[in-house]
């Protein structure tokens, strides 16, 4: 089971790794400005985030199987949509769809794990399925500019499709779905969440924008400022998703041991703000781009699997379904607010220097809101 939601998180997620990957290609045929790639971006995020705040609740009534179905076919839909192109319309519509399977993956691959294994393999389940996500920014670094360049961008990105629908036929064969342990009256939207959620939502949106912002605009950074051909530049992604793989498996079972899980989140977020300082650095020295992809894998994709871990296992944060959708909706938030704030600086300075501070910036403000959950979240 575990290797299927972790094909389930890669796949929901490949629109961003897919747009990053294939920028300076995208940028050249259809001729748009660098800002408007992180507005693409943004939107699919931004949908995600506003659904997130009723995904937990309309998973716990659809059950973790169905829904993690109907998602993987909405990822075919959006990437048949986005390999046929042709006009704005059709694009933006591929996006949202991405959106709305991007808002669904973390409650539904949760409440499975929740539902069918016991708690002392939880950490290490939902390690490797956040491991999934990187998975997929490997393969969108390492495959589709090789494919794009053999072929087309447009028939790159038609081959997810086969590959969700796959995933989906397989979801099917999931353990049956549990009923709801209670069934809430109150709607769709969750509940005033409390202080310790509060902070691991804020802390989400800063590990957020900076991700986001980096898988959109690396690769581009790459190739325009420090002269990187468009295969070396696409392969930084598949760097981040290497390195990304490996700390996201080791830190979550690392989170599930620790007494107080801010540990690990308030260390993570504060190497990811040390890593980001070596990519303006690559401007002087070039393979510092490669240190900083490996570092920023290591503890800026890893952090948010250990609040992912976090919300599992400690009751403190609230119900675990609910909880998974208010920190996927601080978690997408950072996406959509990411990529929009860094092409909007880099095309206002005329540099990359101010979407740098920017990450560094949101980062610190994790660190700041790792320490105050300081005994908040207790397993």
């Amino acid at each position: 089971m575990v290797p299927l939601l972790a094909t389930g998180m890669g796949l929901a997620m490949f629109v961003l790794f897919a747009l990053g990957a294939l920028g300076p290609s995208l940028l050249g045929e259809l001729g748009i400005p660098r800002s408007l790639l992180g507005a693409l971006t943004a939107l699919a995020f931004g949908a995600a985030s506003v659904l997130s705040l009723c995904t937990g609740h309309i998973t716990d009534l659809m059950g973790g199987r169905r829904t993690l179905v109907g998602l993987l076919a909405t990822v075919a839909a959006a990437f048949a949509l986005l390999a046929l192109g042709g006009d704005l319309v059709r694009l933006l519509l591929a996006l949202l769809l991405a959106g709305i399977a991007q808002a669904f993956v973390n409650p539904a691959t949760n409440r499975l794990i929740a539902d069918h294994l016991p708690p002392e393999r939880q950490a290490a389940a939902v390690g490797v399925k956040q491991s999934g996500v990187q998975i997929g920014a490997f393969a969108a670094g390492l495959l589709l500019p090789t494919l794009a360049a053999a072929l087309s961008w447009r028939a790159a990105l038609a081959l997810v499709v086969p590959v969700a629908l796959s995933a989906a036929l397989l979801a099917l064969r999931l353990p049956a779905d549990r009923p709801p342990a209670e069934r809430r009256t109150g709607g769709f939207l969750p509940g005033k969440p409390n202080a310790a959620a509060r902070r691991l939502i804020v802390y989400s949106f800063g590990v957020g924008t900076g991700l986001a912002s980096l898988n959109t605009y690396l690769p581009l950074y790459a190739h325009q400022e420090l002269g990187m051909g468009e295969r070396a530049s696409g392969a930084l992604i598949a760097v981040l998703g290497v390195a990304g793989i490996a700390a996201r498996v080791l830190w979550a079972r690392l989170g599930g041991r620790f007494a107080d899980i801010s540990v690990p989140l308030s260390v993570l977020a504060g190497a990811a703000a040390c890593f980001v300082a070596l990519m303006p650095a690559a401007g002087v020295l070039t393979p510092l781009v490669w240190a900083g992809a490996v570092g920023l894998g290591g503890s800026a994709v890893a952090a948010n699997a250990v609040s992912m871990v976090a919300v599992v296992r400690s009751p403190r944060f609230g119900p675990t379904g609910h909880a998974s959708a208010l920190v996927s909706a601080g978690f997408f938030g950072g996406f959509a607010f990411g990529p929009l704030a860094f092409g909007a600086l880099v095309d206002g300075t005329g540099g990359y220097g101010a979407g740098w501070a920017m990450i560094g910036a949101a980062f610190l403000v994790s660190v700041l809101c790792g320490v105050r959950m300081r005994g908040a979240g207790r397993s």
